[in-house]
């Protein structure tokens, strides 16, 4: 729907167009006579009759050829001819609108009436010249009033689809009507040839010469049928496949949200096994996709791997004897030795399922190091997978302020301390940047539980901003 003062002024334009189309209707029985008022009637009620058997479109819009006897009328009697040809052709195409829109009717009237009247004085001007009337210039006549009637009938709809929609006039006819020109070129010949004709055989040879156009009316029928029979059963099928694809979209997040209510019940379980890290998991991966976010990644299917990876991380701890995994002391050096193995056992019980081998690579890697002294593979820098090094500094901050049987939490702000002295050596730089940027809001989290993710596009923007961990 057109805003308020679009409708205005668009209303407005219809009402100019159909006074000036009124004016033009009046002036042209002013120019001259009518001369062959047999031949008239004859035109006029076979242009009425070629609007009204217009063949329907698959969509709103009709296509006839009653255009051949706006540009005869013109060719043959002059002015009084056209005016009349061209209310008979606003008319007849007024009754079959389906709403019997007055507006459209009123706008028909002037834009066919100016564009009659102007191809009239046209080809008058060209009489006026002194070229002999033979059947050739008659043919370059039909063209000439075919560009006349194409350039004013364009204009007065395209700016009036300019006006209610908005859009630059000039594009719009660029758009939607430039490409009709060889139509209207090519049917004025036609009208030329036909008024050629008319000159020789008279009303006779005029009637004559519809059984063609009507049986060629008929073939285009049968073929817009068609088409619009096969448009609507493709629109019908599309219905049905949109359909579909909506109940499949739903189905699948409806599958996601039970991988994932999966995965969370799973790392309860783990968490059971190893209390005091209780909630670990869940923390670290909510501030694994706020970092994610924040570093510029927002592909749902690339944050979801990250948000996977970091809640599973410690899967494979399964296979760690509770002897090792509970034990309230150091460790030894055979016992960190084996607890180093967990990330290749997650990975290798991540990796058996399809949907989740994405993420066993964050699994793989989340013990890796930035400067190549982490384990298992000792992977350096931009090797290692940006899942991995985000998780990375999220799991070490979680550690850092979180009790240990062995030890006390420290403060956040002793957390952020520490991670900015290993910014280049364990932890990515760009990566420590973000921390910067989000540690306030990780600062003031109640007892160490994470928040919801957060997302500050506006920091993400200040390219100018260093942070500290690279300077």
């Amino acid at each position: 729907m057109p805003e308020p003062s679009l409708r205005g002024r668009a209303e407005w334009f219809i009402v100019g167009v159909f006074a000036l189309g009124a004016m033009a209707f009046t002036a042209a029985f002013f120019v001259r006579p009518i001369d062959d008022p047999a031949g008239v009637l004859a035109l006029v009620t076979l242009t009425a009759l070629s609007e009204r058997l217009g063949v329907k479109l698959y969509f709103d819009g009709r296509v006839s050829i009653s255009f051949v006897g706006a540009v005869m009328a013109a060719v043959c009697f002059g002015a009084p001819a056209a005016a009349l040809v061209a209310a008979a052709i606003a008319l007849t195409g007024g009754y079959l609108f389906a709403d019997r829109s007055t507006r459209k009717l009123a706008f028909n009237f002037g834009q066919q009436n100016m564009a009659a009247f102007a191809a009239a004085m046209a080809i008058a001007g060209v009489a006026a010249t002194g070229i002999e009337q033979n059947p050739l210039a008659l043919v370059a006549e039909g063209a000439i009033a075919g560009l006349v009637i194409f350039a004013v009938t364009t204009t007065a709809v395209a700016g009036v689809v300019s006006i209610t929609t908005s859009r630059n006039f000039f594009a719009t006819h660029r758009a939607d009507f430039a490409w009709l020109l060889p139509h209207y070129v090519a049917l004025g010949l036609v009208a030329g040839a036909l008024s050629a004709v008319y000159g020789q055989l008279g009303v006779a040879g005029l009637v004559a010469l519809t059984i063609p156009l009507l049986l060629s009316r008929y073939s285009i029928k049968q073929v817009v049928d068609k088409t619009r029979d096969n448009v609507l059963r493709l629109e019908k099928s599309n219905q049905q496949l949109r359909s579909a694809y909506i109940e499949i979209r739903d189905m699948s997040e409806e599958l996601r949200d039970a991988y994932t209510g999966t995965l969370e019940s799973l790392v309860a379980a783990l968490d059971m096994r190893d209390q005091e890290t209780r909630g670990h998991s869940n923390r670290v991966a909510n501030h694994s996709v706020e970092l994610a976010r924040l570093l510029g990644l927002n592909d749902e299917e690339e944050l979801t791997m990250i948000y996977r990876g970091a809640l599973m991380h410690d899967v494979g701890k399964i296979g760690v004897p509770d002897a090792i995994l509970r034990k309230p002391g150091p460790l030894t050096d055979d016992e960190w030795l084996f607890m180093r193995k967990h990330p290749t056992m997650g990975y290798r019980i991540l990796a058996q399922v399809p949907y989740l081998r994405p993420a066993a690579r964050v699994v793989l890697a989340h013990h890796e190091r930035w400067d190549g002294d982490g384990y298992p593979r000792r992977l350096k820098g931009e090797a290692i997978p940006l899942g991995a090094r985000i998780f990375a500094l999220a799991d070490t901050y979680d550690a850092i302020v979180s009790d240990r049987p062995y030890r006390d939490g420290k403060s956040p702000d002793e957390a952020l301390q520490e991670i900015l002295r290993c910014a280049g050596s364990q932890f990515d730089p760009k990566v420590v940047e973000a921390f910067e940027a989000v540690f306030p809001g990780w600062r003031d989290e109640k007892d160490g539980h994470g928040a919801s993710p957060l997302y500050l596009p506006a920091w993400r923007r200040r390219d100018d901003a260093p942070g500290r961990a690279t300077g």
